[in-house]
């Protein structure tokens, strides 16, 4: 796999051309503003805010062989507006224990984030209902495209957590790598997932 999953240096960081930031661009500001509640919640220091979350999974997305001409089909652009809702209703996580509470949170999460985007979508002319589609692509797993862009959402806080444990000492990289393997099922991040794990257990000897 080569270097395809290694994070992007600083010459890669432009590879990707936002196509929708400038229309809303307070949206992408405030996204820059909000640190990612999951690595609030374990401790990190200086968190990755939601927007260097978005940034990551498109610089990662273009580095990545071996996908089909199906899976690249909106790709970019599901990766590039599904935090959106976040602007307005933040990053919430669903986290209750008993798996029908939990299902009742995904559900609530699920009707607040679409309101909160219909909100930044109403003031985009036509482009907001192509927005308004892209999310809902993403949400509901429509097609293989929105299945990859959902499993490289997962890949991308595995490979975080790595780095904050190397970095910052956080022993959360096995709590990420147990909860997301078994989802993350696509043979290339299935690739990246092992390279992870390697990198980890030279980092625990």
């Amino acid at each position: 796999m080569g270097n395809a999953m290694e994070t992007p240096n600083k010459s890669q960081e432009k590879i990707h051309q936002l196509k929708f930031a400038e229309l809303a661009p307070e949206v992408w500001e405030v996204l820059g503003t909000i640190e990612r509640s999951g690595w609030v919640k374990r401790g990190v220091k200086n968190p990755e805010t939601v927007r260097d979350h978005t940034e990551s999974l498109l610089q990662l997305a273009c580095t990545l062989e071996g996908l089909s001409e199906d899976e690249k089909d909106g790709l970019l652009e599901m990766l590039e507006i599904h935090d959106w809702p976040e602007a307005i209703h933040g990053d919430e996580i669903a986290r209750a224990e008993d798996p029908e509470e939990r299902k009742k949170q995904k559900a609530l999460k699920f009707e607040n984030e679409h309101k909160a985007l219909e909100i930044i979508c109403s003031g985009l002319g036509e482009t907001g209902p192509i927005i308004l589609d892209l999310w809902m692509r993403f949400e509901k797993l429509e097609d293989s495209a929105a299945q990859f862009a959902r499993q490289l959402d997962k890949f991308q806080a595995v490979q975080k957590a790595l780095e904050y444990e190397k970095t910052q000492g956080l022993p959360i990289f096995k709590e990420f790598y147990d909860g997301d393997v078994g989802k993350i099922t696509h043979p290339v991040l299935v690739r990246g997932m092992g390279k992870l794990m390697e990198e980890w257990l030279e980092l625990k000897k």
